[in-house]
């Protein structure tokens, strides 16, 4: 049976593949956790931009009421999967003038708020649509 005996060059990098993992996996998991918080963030946000647009939609037309404009902006941030009940705002509704609709939900960054606290705390998402009152 052959067996190449070990060299001094060998002996010396016994375990420096594990020095290198814990060396690194902290930073992968780290990277990891903000993509994960992140992508939470823009999830978030475009689901707000989009309950703040068809809420606009909606109050552009002269039959429903503010209450109606801001109780289906609420469904749609809930259906985006959002548990935060978002604070919504519908502007003055008058014929031939723009109407805006402001739909707000608050954000907590919960993977990365032990990491790096100067993220933490929190966030107020927000987004204002703006479309011409039908008579």
């Amino acid at each position: 049976m052959n067996v190449m005996p070990q060299t001094s060059r060998t002996r010396g990098q016994r375990g420096s593949i594990s020095v290198e993992a814990a060396l690194l996996l902290p930073i992968f998991m780290a990277l990891t956790l903000a993509f994960v918080d992140f992508g939470r963030l823009m999830w978030t946000q475009t689901v707000v931009n989009s309950a703040a647009a068809e809420a606009a939609r909606l109050a552009v037309l002269p039959e429903p009421s503010d209450a109606a404009v801001a109780d289906l902006a609420a469904k749609r941030v809930m259906a985006g999967g959002i548990k935060t009940a978002p604070s919504v705002a519908v502007g003055i509704r008058s014929p031939n003038k723009p109407v805006t609709v402001t739909v707000s939900v608050g954000f907590d960054f919960l993977l990365l708020a032990d990491l790096m606290p100067e993220i933490s705390g929190h966030r107020i998402l927000s987004s204002t649509s703006i479309m011409v009152h039908q008579p």
